[in-house]
């Protein structure tokens, strides 16, 4: 007969995977990543959650002297926030600024797992020259209202304007009466993205 979790083994297993879940999570609303199986999850839970109780070591030793909450229950159950909430949410945020100083970039591997996400994660605006797969072209302009996928499904992207383009890709004058395109990225062969040019 399988013995069924106590209470403290739940609360146990929570305070050492939990954390590192969230850390994952937060970090995957922030970057694009590549979904996990549950049991990579947990795996990868438990190694965030201790670099976590790493990082906050003396809150954690503080935690765990019951004597504390009996003396300072206040600051005792603000140290717990801190550990379990507030440093697994911190972490990915400042990771994720730590990756786009220029030192880092220097030393570091790109965390972007493709050259798509790394330019749209930027949100920097455009000019877009699409050639599709018959040979044409369209033109679009990205910016506010636009929308491009991330990893991993990437390439498909809408564009908030769209532009009349002559045979030799030179662009046009706007569409009017349009509230942009949308695009797959099984519908085009090549991209070219050029700056919005200063007014």
């Amino acid at each position: 007969m399988e013995q069924i979790p106590n209470l403290g083994q739940i609360i146990l297993f929570g305070a050492f995977v939990m954390p590192g879940v969230v850390s994952l999570s937060i970090y995957g609303l922030l970057m694009p990543t590549r979904p996990l199986e549950w049991k990579d999850v947990l795996v990868q839970g438990l190694f965030y959650t201790l670099v976590n109780y790493a990082l906050l070591v003396l809150a954690v030793a503080y935690i765990v002297n019951p004597a504390h909450l009996q003396s300072n229950p206040i600051e005792y159950w603000a140290l717990v926030i801190l550990v379990l909430v507030v440093g697994p949410i911190a972490w990915p945020v400042l990771w994720k600024w730590l990756l786009g100083t220029p030192l880092a970039r220097q030393f570091l591997p790109s965390p972007y797992p493709t050259a798509w996400d790394y330019f749209f994660a930027r949100r920097e605006t455009a000019f877009v020259l699409i050639r599709l797969n018959d040979g044409t072209f369209i033109g679009g302009y990205f910016g506010p209202g636009s929308f491009a996928s991330a990893f991993p499904a990437e390439g498909d992207m809408y564009l908030s304007a769209t532009y009349k383009v002559d045979a030799d890709g030179k662009f046009l004058e706007a569409v009017r009466g349009t509230r942009g395109v949308l695009i797959r990225k099984d519908q085009y062969s090549l991209i070219q993205i050029f700056e919005v040019p200063a007014k």
